[in-house]
């Protein structure tokens, strides 16, 4: 794909400036940054963090993969796609961080959210003959990003009509991170892995993967609920989503076991650091499973969602640990860069910032359960979000050439 290296450096460029903002959110927790309001750098970073960083990379490697696959596809509706992301997403970090959601961010978003509308039309479109293992992971992950607009909806309908419903706002925000996180980026990332696995002969679990990915969908769809655990429910219901969630975790289970049968030929001739990213993010993307279960039984419920740094725990392990190592692992997997002594020790220093960040959101997060005082917990996370963005700065710096790109 022309650009594919620009592509990719820019891509870097944006986890970046995520890593940025939440530097700069965490200053201000610590201490206080003038002339910042706190909610709107919230409101910046976790856009951009969507749609430039995460977003744009699956746009990338999705586009990458189908003009290898079938050259004769049209890549200019693509590129134009993602040109339009990068502009919705660029306007989104700055209006958001000027003013919140207002007439310019919103406008912004629309942009960035038919970037993703169009982008699951021409998948739908361009992969009708298309039969590999991953696209029906794909196709799901780009209905879920579709699915997940409804939250944004309901939020700008809220914001605009200045109408005050606690519940229905916080419905509708786990409604579009629900199908964002557990929808978009998950099943677009199985979806990315198995296609690199086509050529290992992935197609002989077929029927097992079909399974999963059947648990998986409907356990992602109804298992919007379980976002919603926090509301008065007959217990029919309750009883329902708990149902949703074993079916979730069975389909995850089968998942790793295919996965399991090939990690050899997922990890062989990759290096050590390259199979260390992997290894974190396939571990955090299936856990993430463990703890939607483990959400159901009513005590851990209670905590899970009441206590803010739980919350921030889980989402953080999902886009963080999970998403984004395994986008870093593909962008590394590519060799369009080299894997140089200096790209090692920043990527390093980055996994040791953003698992030290998720141990101490852990333990503050315990530490609020049982109401003990962790007042050292702002300065931790802000040194955490420091080497965070100190590494990924590192990274972009330590960038070369590689010579054979993999095909």
């Amino acid at each position: 794909m022309k650009y594919f290296k620009y592509w990719l450096s820019l891509c870097l460029f944006n986890f970046f400036l995520v890593a940025l903002l939440g530097t700069m959110m965490r200053y201000n927790i610590a201490f206080s940054l003038p002339g910042f309001n706190h909610k709107f750098m919230q409101e910046s970073h976790s856009h951009f963090a969507f749609y430039g960083w995460a977003s744009a990379c699956i746009y990338l490697f999705v586009t990458n993969y189908l003009v290898r696959k079938s050259p004769q596809i049209n890549i200019r509706k693509y590129q134009w796609m993602m040109i339009f992301n990068q502009a919705g997403s660029y306007g989104m970090l700055f209006s958001f961080l000027y003013g919140g959601y207002y007439w310019l961010s919103i406008a912004f978003s629309s942009v960035a959210l038919f970037s993703g509308f169009f982008y699951f039309i021409f998948l739908l479109l361009d992969t009708q003959k298309n039969k590999d293992s991953g696209i029906v992971w794909l196709k799901a992950g780009a209905f879920f990003a579709t699915l997940s607009s409804l939250g944004i909806f309901g939020l700008a309908y809220l914001s605009a009509t200045k109408t005050v419903m606690d519940e229905i706002h916080r419905a509708s925000i786990y409604l579009y991170l629900h199908f964002q996180y557990n929808g978009f980026f998950f099943f677009s990332c199985i979806g990315l892995l198995l296609l690199y696995l086509e050529k290992h002969g992935i197609k002989e679990y077929e029927k097992v993967l079909k399974r999963s990915f059947y648990l998986l969908f409907y356990g992602t769809f109804f298992g919007y609920g379980l976002s919603l655990l926090w509301m008065s429910m007959p217990g029919w219901l309750y009883g329902f989503f708990i149902l949703v969630a074993v079916v979730q975790l069975t389909g995850a289970c089968k998942l790793w076991l295919v996965l399991k049968k090939y990690w050899t030929a997922l990890t062989q001739k990759e290096g050590t650091i390259r199979n260390i990213l992997l290894s974190i993010a396939i571990f955090a993307l299936l856990s993430k499973f463990l703890f939607q279960f483990l959400s159901v039984i009513p005590q851990v419920g209670i905590y899970a969602f009441h206590t803010l740094n739980i919350v921030i725990a889980y989402l953080h392990w999902v886009l963080l640990v999970g998403i984004s190592m395994f986008l870093i692992w593909m962008i590394f997997r590519a060799r369009i860069f080299r894997i140089t002594n200096a790209l090692k020790l920043f990527l390093s220093l980055m996994l040791a910032g953003i698992l030290l960040n998720e141990l101490i959101l852990g333990i503050s997060g315990l530490f609020s359960v049982y109401m003990i005082p962790f007042r050292a917990s702002s300065s931790l996370l802000l040194g955490a979000s420091f080497l965070i963005m100190l590494s990924v700065l590192g990274i972009l710096f330590s960038l070369r050439p590689e010579e054979n790109s993999l095909k």
